[in-house]
This record gives C-alpha cells, sequence and structure tokens, in this order.
C-alpha cells in the first residue's frame, strides 16, 4: 500500500468541530450538535416532549436528541465494584445483598439500586489500575456465556456452580463437589447466566453518565426540579442534576463506522508484526482515550493501514476527531488521510502522541465509498496507536 505524503493537500468542507485547545479540569461541558459549532452548555432541564434544553451564552437552547452528538465528558469508576447489566449498563456500587431474586446495591449517584438478577451480567470487584487490563475484565465479564454463575479468582482460577447466596463479604455457589463459600477478598469477578427473556439493548436508548464512572442505557430522561430521573430496564433511578456528566444519545442522523461492517481492511506491518483495527476500542484492546477523556464510539487503527466503508446513501458528511491513544504514552506519531471514491480529500499535519484531537469533517455526498488511512510519520511504527474518535456519518 503506497500512501505518500503531499504536502499542501487540504481538507475540503473541513469545520471545527470542537471548542478549540484540549478540556481542562473545571472548563464547562460541551454540546457537540450533530450540526454547527460546539458550544460550552450546562444542562438544565427536559421539555414535555422529551428535549433537552441547556444553559448557553446568550440564554436557553432547546435540542432534540436526535440533534445531538453527544455532550460532556464520560467519566469512569476508579475502582470497584461495579455491576455490568446485560445491557451495558455500568454501575459504581457497592454490594449489600441478593434476596428472592434481587440484587441490592449501593450507589453513590444513584442511591439504593434494586436490580432483578436477571439483568445483572456481572459483578467486578476489583478494576485493575492499567486502564487496558482494566477494559479488557469489563469486557471479558461482560461478554462472557455461561449456563452457570463463574466466580473468576484473582488467580485466575474459575468456580462454576448454582448461585445460593451473594451478599456480605462472599459468595456460596453449588458446585459439583458441593457447596462452596468463597470470600470476595479472593475474588475478581462474578458473571451471571443471561435468563432466557433478557436480551440487548433495545435502540433508541441514551448513554447517560453520572460523576461516579456509572453509565446508564436510558430509555428516558427527565429533569425538573427534583432532579433527573433515569427510566431503564422498566425501572426508574433518580440522580441529582449535578452529577450528570455525559449524554450520548442514539439519533436516526448520525450513523457511527464502528456499527457498520468494513467493506475491506489492509495493514502494511513495519516489520513483521501485523496490526488488526478495533471497533470502538484502541488497538490493544482497551477503550478509546485522549488526554484522560474515555470515548465509547470510534476506531483503534496502526499505521499503516487503509480501512473501508460504504456510507449511507444519504450520507452527508464524514466527521471524527484524530489524536493517537493515552496508551501510547505520549509516543508515536501519524498522519490521517480520508478518500472518497478513490480521491484524497483530507489529509493531517503529523498528530503525535499527547497532541489534543484534531476535528474534521469531510463532505461524503453521494459518495459510494469512504477510505480511512493512517500512516508512518516521525518514528516509523513506534506507539502508533491511531484513534479516530467518534468516527461517524451525519445524514
Amino acid at each position: 500500500m503506497s500512501m505518500p505524503f503531499r504536502p499542501g493537500v487540504s481538507a475540503i468542507a473541513l469545520a471545527i468541530l470542537t471548542v478549540a485547545g484540549p478540556l481542562r479540569a473545571g472548563d464547562p461541558p460541551v454540546l457537540v450538535p450533530v450540526e454547527g459549532r460546539p458550544l460550552p452548555a450546562a444542562l438544565a432541564a427536559t421539555d414535555s416532549d422529551g428535549n433537552l434544553v441547556f444553559e448557553a451564552a446568550g440564554g436557553r437552547r432547546v435540542f432534540s436528541r436526535r440533534d445531538i452528538v453527544c455532550w460532556g465528558r464520560c467519566a469512569e469508576p476508579e475502582r470497584g465494584p461495579v455491576l455490568l447489566l446485560h445491557d451495558g449498563s455500568l454501575l459504581a456500587a457497592q454490594l449489600v445483598g441478593l434476596k428472592d431474586g434481587v440484587m441490592k446495591a449501593d450507589s453513590d449517584s444513584l442511591g439504593l439500586l434494586e436490580i432483578p438478577i436477571s439483568r445483572l451480567a456481572a459483578l467486578v470487584l476489583e478494576l485493575p489500575a492499567a486502564p487496558v487490563e482494566r477494559d479488557r475484565l469489563l469486557d471479558r465479564a461482560l461478554q462472557a456465556e455461561s449456563a452457570e454463575t463463574r466466580a473468576v479468582l484473582l488467580n485466575g482460577d474459575v468456580v462454576r456452580g448454582r448461585l445460593l447466596a451473594l451478599g456480605g463479604a462472599d459468595i456460596q455457589l453449588e458446585t459439583e463437589v458441593g457447596p462452596l463459600t468463597l470470600a470476595f477478598g479472593r475474588v475478581s469477578s462474578i458473571t451471571f447466566p443471561r435468563a432466557a427473556a433478557e436480551s440487548a439493548a433495545a435502540p433508541g436508548r441514551m448513554v447517560v453518565g453520572l460523576d461516579d464512572g456509572s453509565r446508564v442505557l436510558a430509555e428516558r430522561l427527565a429533569i425538573d426540579e427534583r432532579g433527573a430521573t433515569l427510566v431503564s430496564g422498566g425501572g426508574a433511578w433518580t440522580a441529582d442534576l449535578k452529577r450528570l456528566v455525559f449524554l450520548q444519545p442514539a439519533s436516526d442522523r448520525v450513523v457511527y463506522l464502528s456499527d457498520l461492517a468494513p467493506e475491506g481492511y489492509r495493514h502494511v506491518p513495519f516489520l513483521n508484526f501485523a496490526w488488526n483495527y478495533r471497533l470502538d476500542r484502541n488497538v490493544l484492546g482497551g477503550r478509546l482515550r485522549n488526554a484522560g477523556q474515555i470515548y465509547l464510539k470510534g476506531i483503534g487503527m496502526h499505521t499503516a493501514s487503509r480501512l473501508t466503508f460504504a456510507p449511507p446513501e444519504d450520507a452527508k458528511l464524514f466527521q471524527a476527531s484524530l489524536a493517537i491513544d493515552d496508551a501510547a504514552n505520549e509516543l508515536g506519531s501519524v498522519r490521517f488521510r480520508v478518500f472518497v471514491d478513490g480521491g484524497q480529500k483530507y489529509v493531517s499535519p503529523t498528530i503525535r502522541g499527547g497532541d489534543p484531537p484534531v476535528p474534521i469533517e469531510v463532505d461524503v455526498s453521494g459518495a459510494k465509498r469512504v477510505d480511512l488511512v493512517v500512516d508512518y510519520a516521525d518514528r516509523a511504527d513506534v506507539q502508533d496507536h491511531a484513534n479516530w474518535l467518534g468516527a461517524r456519518f451525519v445524514r
């Protein structure tokens, strides 16, 4: 794959999608609309039609959910335990106990939770300090498929059986050799069987992020003087509005490339080690991160590679923010390119580890093919963990 750099090639239809400069602690949250410039804005309310109301410079602004890409910054839990639900929700909460098929847990942001065990995918008691290892553990716990409850011990051993009791400081299982009690201090995670009636998240849900790292996939969000009410899985949880730090609604105007099947992929290793692309993950298998911020959607690639997509027929724009993942430890240097129907429409400057994301917007109206390319820059392929953050087609 030959991808020479040609100085002077500029983007067409390039637009700034985020407020200039990296976000810092204390900066106001930023609202990213589907169209138009992002703006600092505080979430204020919801109206009777379910629209989101924000306080911004010049007064209140009302946005339909379908006209929003995201708002705020997604937080992460710093430590366990966390509850993982089958729909993908993650709840930072201390376990209280299990009774009559209902798990009770105490959440700092949402209060006392009562969750049917049929909704629970896993309980992760200890989170590794290294972000990539933490992400891999959470992914394994969420994706585990078993007809029995599985307790994964800190040494990697796995104990399977029928759940008898859970709470206090231990778990009790009926195993093939008889009843067994395991202290939580020996357990890394516990995964639960999926009930036949429990399915993945229904389309149209909104990711609601809280300041303790919880992420709820909510069917409905209502905000009034009492706080924010999140309706999820038939239940309703309430939080102080100040605890909400992130929103990412599902929108029929936005198609994330990570939700599409690529048309093709080609990678030319610098030496002999080949890298695959990752959807919604960096090339190491961790969450997409830049400057300590987590991004739920996007694509991780490594130099030198090309990933091809067929945009929806009604797609007008391709939007993304370009960055080197935090996992590169401020190393890595790449150039990003976008080709539309074989013609180069965008080439980035050299983007290095530690740089803030570079937002881009490219016209793809009527396009049949879009190629995303990452190419070598300063130091061959060393730590070239390239991220297309929030990569999406906009209708």
